[in-house]
């Protein structure tokens, strides 16, 4: 005859880590969300990089174009303010 055995209660705990921004971010919007702000992160920065680059041309170089704008045409002409009146 054998004795009773008592049975062995194992007890799993989670260690509670400290995760950075990245990894609450990841997990809060999904992989999608991240691909999306990464893209938009990533356009700004695009954009200030040609924005300033053109700036940074002009001046130093300002006669070699004319300015690349248009008159939208919202300034109302002599003969818009003869026909309305």
């Amino acid at each position: 005859m054998q004795p009773a055995s008592t049975p062995i209660i194992v007890k799993v705990v989670e260690e509670s880590e400290i995760t950075g921004l990245g990894n609450v971010m990841m997990k809060a919007v999904g992989l999608t969300g991240v691909i999306a702000i990464g893209a938009l992160v990533f356009g700004l920065v695009l954009a200030a990089l040609i924005i300033g680059y053109r700036k940074l041309r002009l001046r130093l170089e300002p006669e070699d174009e004319p300015p690349q704008t248009q008159p939208l045409g919202l300034t109302p002409t002599e003969d818009a303010r003869l026909k309305s009146g």
